[in-house]
């Protein structure tokens, strides 16, 4: 099984929260989005529910396909927009009676905000200033089953550059490892997961902090979803770098993945709807 490791210092919990959030690279300032037509920008988008059922999305607007290309910010007068049950088109168009609806709208349509992923996130190496981000967080509607996700990108002088979407896999949950159980790294771990999906991937980020000091973190890319996976210690412990003896705090990030096509009218990109669960549990030499 193949893994990629990210050395970081933080704690369990930021770790894993911030695997999704940031890659590495990224030495270019980044570019006014109004010096780019929508057939030349790269977008990449994510969009995560977790445990809550609230989804948060993200967007990265980029001048090519690469994370060391440069990234783009919003120029005045453009924004991005997501929403959960229709899409943002639907709601931009509304021609109703505007004060009486405000509130759904405030609820159904989200402006997404900004970050820059080098000033908020110290985590990961190589990480270099000028990557801005763009997220929103979003409830969706009370039974509100599959969720499906939509981002749209408004142009300076109100053009719209299309709708991206995607439909979030199915919901599941971690059956084993149990929560603050104690396992031994001297015999696989079997990780075992409710409700397969064969229309998504499974990936798995670990992080974990040990008894002396030592931190690390880990990406692992399990495959296609059977609903269970065999673990060997080096899939979710650092071969080098942190003593065998040791006792390590460990956190899994359980991801189901489905991936689409963003809007045509981007150059290229992708967007990701994401289920994400997680357990914390030792690990003993």
């Amino acid at each position: 099984m193949e893994f990629t490791r990210k050395g970081a210092v933080a704690p369990i919990l930021m770790l894993l929260s911030l695997t999704l959030l940031a890659g590495c690279g990224g030495g270019v300032t980044p570019s006014p989005s109004n010096w780019y037509p929508t057939n030349s920008i790269y977008a990449y988008m994510k969009a995560v529910q977790d445990e809550s059922g609230n989804v948060t999305t993200t967007v990265e607007l980029r001048d090519g396909p690469l994370s060391t290309d440069a990234y783009l910010y919003l120029s005045d007068g453009e924004t991005l927009y997501t929403s959960l049950d229709k899409p943002p088109q639907q709601y931009i168009n509304f021609n109703g009676n505007l004060f009486g609806n405000s509130l759904e709208l405030s609820q159904r349509l989200k402006v997404m905000s900004a970050r820059d992923l080098y000033t908020d996130y110290l985590l990961f190496t190589r990480v270099v200033f000028g990557k801005p981000e763009y997220f929103s967080h979003d409830t969706p509607s009370t039974g509100a089953s599959p969720v499906r996700v939509y981002v749209d990108f408004e142009r300076t002088g109100n053009a719209m550059a299309g709708e991206s979407t995607i439909e979030l896999p199915p919901a599941f949950q971690i059956l084993a490892p149990a929560g603050e159980a104690s396992v031994s790294r001297a015999t696989p771990l079997a990780l075992t997961w409710t409700d397969v999906d064969i229309t998504s991937t499974m990936e798995l980020d670990v992080a974990g902090i040990c008894a002396d000091g030592s931190r690390y973190n880990l990406n692992l890319i399990l495959g296609a979803d059977t609903g269970s996976a065999t673990l060997n210690s080096a899939d979710y412990f650092p071969t080098t770098g942190i003593s065998p003896s040791s006792n390590c705090r460990v956190a899994f990030m359980l991801q189901r993945v489905r991936t689409a096509g963003v809007s045509p009218n981007f150059a290229f990109g992708s967007i990701k709807g994401v289920q994400q669960r997680t357990v914390q549990f030792t690990t003993t030499p």
